[in-house]
């Protein structure tokens, strides 16, 4: 293969996957990218098994070309100027079990919310629901350590046993799949292993295919319900009381611009601030945790909130909620530190001339509420990249935790932490020293 041209990879990439299952005109391509670009030396290239992502990475290793995919809906801006291939799992949609006493699914990649939940449902299972998510993949959103709504109760990470394509196609079983296929899951992955290299690692290391993703029972005692408060330091005060309570499987608060988006409502019709509490168990024990919730709630002088606004909740809150646009950013931070963050928002606003109100605010408990997750939207706000990019660098300075950052942020943060990232470079020459998968990711230095 020495001496061959990336439209000779091309040419190879269609004969392993079809024709038809290959975009390789800047028309097809540009559906790839949210930004208007015209990529010229790329090929996005749809695999339908396991087997073809193989011969298509075994090809790019023995050739050294480049192979781009991404955890998100679409790639980012600077993979368009480069050679090589994308990557696209959309066809890659079987669930392969459905595991129903260990509470485990196993999926590929291509699986969607939306796919998996209709498979769940005559089970009496789901799946939890995301709070911000870039792509309509399940296992993408998983491996990606996306936040869900009910973050409080459940862990970050939600999957295990990856089935991994490495740099020379050869297949890499994570967990209890490393023994065996057909053993039921664990829910951790039993180390030691490599397993923890493979989470929010974009690829760098091996291309994820398949995972096995955590199910829950349907409970019969599931309801969401809406208080209503004048500030936010009463309702951030509940977001972190209830889930150390253990009464909570859903806990969120939400600034009237934001709740807004989600309820689609007038924000006249809503008050400052609202705590959104989702609550799951057995009957008689739901019961229970809705009452303590009550009266938490009014002990803080907060208020039910009913009538049209309660109508249509359970529906918003068991349909993933997506990120749409690039207007806005999240990051996690200890409940203490909140103010001081938001003092930071602040200051960046008004320099920009944002009106504050306009800002959506969301704010989901985490870790039984020892740590919370932070959104700041500005799509209703006239906020553009630039304003997101330059309060990312600032909150992340002061101390805020940014998961898998991007771009410029990512040049940031890294470039504070040399030593881990000649840590991320030391693994990448064993794992892809021919630097093939998602080059340049996080940062060029790796």
């Amino acid at each position: 293969m020495a001496g061959s041209t990336v439209a000779d990879v091309h040419g190879r990439v269609a004969e392993i996957v079809g024709k038809d299952n290959v975009a390789k005109d800047p028309a097809g391509l540009a559906s790839y990218f949210a930004e208007q670009v015209n990529p010229k030396g790329l090929a996005a290239a749809s695999p339908g098994t396991t087997e073809e992502v193989q011969k298509i990475v075994e090809l790019c290793h023995g050739t050294g070309t480049s192979i781009f995919t991404t955890y998100e809906t679409h790639f980012p801006e600077a993979v368009a100027s480069r050679e090589g291939v994308l990557l696209d799992f959309s066809r890659m949609n079987r669930i392969e079990r459905i595991d129903s006493k260990n509470l485990c699914v196993h999926i590929e990649r291509g699986v969607t919310f939306e796919q998996l939940e209709e498979a769940l449902e005559p089970e009496g299972l789901t799946a939890l629901v995301p709070a911000a998510a870039r792509t309509r993949s399940v296992v993408c959103h998983a491996v990606a350590r996306g936040m869900n709504l009910a973050a409080s109760k459940y862990p970050e990470v939600q999957a295990s046993n990856m089935k991994v394509v490495l740099q020379d196609g050869r297949i890499h079983l994570t967990g209890g799949h490393a023994i065996s296929e057909e053993t039921s899951d664990w829910k951790e992955d039993g180390g030691p292993n490599l397993s923890k290299w493979y989470l929010g690692a974009d690829d760098i290391f091996g291309l994820v295919v398949r995972a096995s993703i955590w199910v829950y029972p349907r409970f019969e005692g599931r309801s969401f319900e809406l208080y209503g408060f004048s500030d936010s330091e009463d309702a951030l005060a509940l977001l972190k009381e209830l889930p150390r309570l253990d009464l909570t499987a859903e806990c969120l608060v939400m600034n009237r611009a934001a709740l807004a988006v989600k309820l689609d409502a007038s924000q006249e019709s809503l008050p400052p601030w609202t705590l959104l509490v989702g609550v799951e168990a057995f009957p008689e024990l739901a019961d229970y945790r809705r009452r303590k919730v009550r009266e938490s709630v009014e002990a803080a002088g907060g208020s039910a909130l009913g009538g049209d606004l309660q109508a249509g909740l359970a529906e918003v809150m068991q349909r993933p909620w997506y990120v749409e646009n690039g207007a806005r950013t999240s990051y996690h931070t200890l409940f203490k530190r909140v103010p001081e963050f938001e003092k930071i928002l602040a200051q960046r606003i008004e320099k920009e001339s944002v009106a504050s109100d306009s800002v959506g605010r969301t704010y989901i408990a985490h870790g039984l509420g020892r740590a919370v997750y932070c959104q700041y939207d500005f799509s209703g706000a006239g906020g553009d990249g630039a304003l997101v990019q330059d309060l990312e660098i600032e909150l992340a300075t002061a101390g805020a935790y940014y998961d898998r950052p991007q771009g410029k942020l990512a040049e940031h943060v890294y470039g504070t932490v040399p030593a881990y990232v000649g840590q991320i470079r030391k693994i990448k020459d064993t794992m892809d020293e021919r630097r093939i998968l998602n080059p340049g990711r996080p940062v060029k230095e790796v």
